[in-house]
């Protein structure tokens, strides 16, 4: 029997072994653990989401009452995989978060409402902190979407520049953040009428990275479209 285990626990990791070898030769494991404060918790995660995709596999295996060695390797396989499957998703959608209070960083961006709308505040002034993107902000941007979806601006946001202004669309209804090696992000402009009431003089959008080993469990698991960083906002007077 605890043979049948080991082959059904080999059988949980295999799937899981082949994902991270192909993020190894595309560097990706590499870009992870360069970007990690601390790397061996990387690592940890890592073998967490191995360990828990071994015990399955051999649970499964005994709990079939699997004989043959073969058939307890297929059943190991089997669940992993799906989970696995499971796990992707549409990560690749942009994920709603909330704007704080807070003050962050230096000036990269700046964003002005065009005209008076009810949606936003008379004055928008976005910052970046250009240390967060690891020297890859160039591919960094926001994204204008209205209340259909559909995109009304889009501008791109470099630490190169000390201010470029951006033209809010009086239409927008969300906006969208997005960049390297970081998750898509979208904040409701109904957030940033109340968090920036009342509406005298301008409101800065702080905008920074946060490194989270959460995303490194949650690529462990499988879901490939998963990246180190999430964005962070804060509303600053």
């Amino acid at each position: 029997m605890f043979k049948i285990a080991l082959v059904g626990g080999f059988g949980g990791v295999a799937p899981s072994l082949v994902d991270k070898a192909q993020a190894f030769a595309s560097g990706e494991i590499e870009r992870w653990l360069v970007s990690a404060p601390n790397p061996l918790i990387s690592v940890l995660c890592a073998s967490v989401a191995v360990a828990v995709y071994f015990g399955i596999g051999a649970a499964i295996a005994v709990i079939y009452k699997e004989q043959e060695l073969q058939k307890a390797l297929l059943l190991g396989i089997g669940a992993p995989a799906l989970i696995m499957a499971a796990t992707q998703g549409d990560a690749q959608a942009p994920k709603p978060i909330e704007v704080g209070w807070g003050l962050i960083g230096s000036l990269v961006g700046t964003a002005y409402a065009q005209g008076v709308t009810n949606e936003l505040p008379g004055q928008f002034e976005l910052k970046v902190d250009s240390s967060w993107s690891k020297g890859e902000c160039p591919t960094c941007g926001v994204t204008f979407l209205g209340r259909d979806g559909k995109v009304l601006s889009a501008q791109p946001l470099s630490p190169e520049e000390q201010t470029t202004a951006i033209a809010v669309p009086k239409e927008a209804a969300t906006i969208v953040l997005s960049g390297a090696n970081t998750n898509a992000a979208s904040i409701d402009v109904k957030d940033l009428e109340v968090g920036a009431a009342p509406k005298s003089g301008p409101v800065t959008l702080g905008v920074d990275v946060n490194r989270s080993y959460w995303n490194d469990l949650t690529r462990s698991f499988g879901a490939r479209s998963v990246k180190p960083y999430d964005f962070r906002v804060q509303i600053e007077r």
